[in-house]
C-alpha cells in the first residue's frame, strides 16, 4: 500500500498451562497484542450504515492492508498511529479481497 500510516494488531490470547490433576497454574497464560502488517484505518463512524448479508451494522472503522495478510472474521484487533496511542478497536466484520488492487479489507464494529 502506498499510505498505511498506522499498524495493525491482532489480540492473542494463550490458555493456562495446566498441572498433573489439570488445574490451571497461576501466572501461566494471558491476552498480548501481535503486530500483523502496515494499515490505513479510516474513521467511518458518521457514515451510513453498512448491510451484510441482509443485516445492518453501523461500524466504527474501515481497515485497508495488504492482501498477503489475513484476518478472520470475528477476531479482535485494534490500530495504532505511529506514536504508539490507539486509532482504533473492535471485533473484525466481512473480511473481504479486493478483485483489482492487492488490497484485503475488514469493518470494525
Amino acid at each position: 500500500m502506498i499510505f498505511a500510516p498506522h499498524i495493525l494488531q491482532v489480540k492473542v490470547i494463550t490458555p493456562m498451562d495446566k498441572d498433573e490433576f489439570g488445574r490451571p497454574i497461576p501466572g501461566t497464560g494471558g491476552e498480548s497484542w501481535q503486530d500483523i502488517c502496515r494499515c490505513r484505518c479510516d474513521d467511518v463512524s458518521a457514515e451510513k450504515k453498512v448491510s451484510i448479508n441482509g443485516v445492518l451494522y453501523d461500524f466504527q472503522y474501515k481497515v485497508v492492508f495488504d492482501k498477503l495478510s489475513k484476518v478472520e472474521a470475528g477476531t479482535e484487533v485494534r490500530c495504532l498511529n505511529p506514536d504508539g496511542s490507539i486509532r482504533g478497536e473492535g471485533i473484525a466484520k466481512s473480511p473481504f479481497e479486493t478483485n483489482y488492487f492487492p488490497y484485503r479489507q475488514i469493518w470494525l464494529e
